[in-house]
This record gives C-alpha cells, structure tokens and sequence, in this order.
C-alpha cells in the first residue's frame, strides 16, 4: 500500500474520482482500487446480480402471479420479460 502520513488521509488528498471514491468507502480502501486497477478503464455494469442469483431468488417467491414477477422484477433491476424468461427456461431444462 501506498505509505502516506496519517495527517494526509483524508479524500481532499486525492485527485478527481479518487476523492469521491474515498468519501464513499474510505480513504484507504480508495487506496486499495487504486492500486489494482490504476491505468485501467472500470465499468460498472447497470445490474448488481447476476441471472443465476436472481433466478434462484425468483424461483423462492415466485407464486405464478404477474406481482410476484413485478417485485423479483424491480428489486433485481431486471425487467419483467427477462424474469419470465429465466423461469420459463429453467422449467423447461
């Protein structure tokens, strides 16, 4: 890790996204991004879970209802259709 006087850590130290960074997880763990992925371009895709969690979640309250759908739908961020989807095809596997 990058050594650095206890005094200076703090966000106001770091340049640009850095800063935002730090005050979202802390100084040090802002730090710890840095130094893994410093030179890298990182994308953050728009959905947390991936389809193998949300099925499995899906396949826990899903009663057959259009509700049921609609709630795993907007909890996950994923749409209706692709819920539909991951069921139906996990039924028919």
């Amino acid at each position: 890790m990058v050594e650095i006087d206890k005094k200076d850590k703090n966000s106001s130290t770091l340049n640009g996204v850095y800063e935002t960074i730090s005050d979202l997880i802390g100084f040090d763990n802002a730090v710890k991004l840095y130094e893994n992925f410093r030179g890298s371009q990182v994308n953050f895709p728009t959905r947390l879970f991936s389809k193998d969690f949300v099925l499995q979640e899906a396949l826990k309250v899903y009663d057959g209802t259009s509700e049921s759908i609609n709630l795993i739908a907007v909890k996950y961020g994923y749409s209706e259709r692709t819920i539909r989807k991951l069921l139906r095809n996990h039924i028919n596997e």
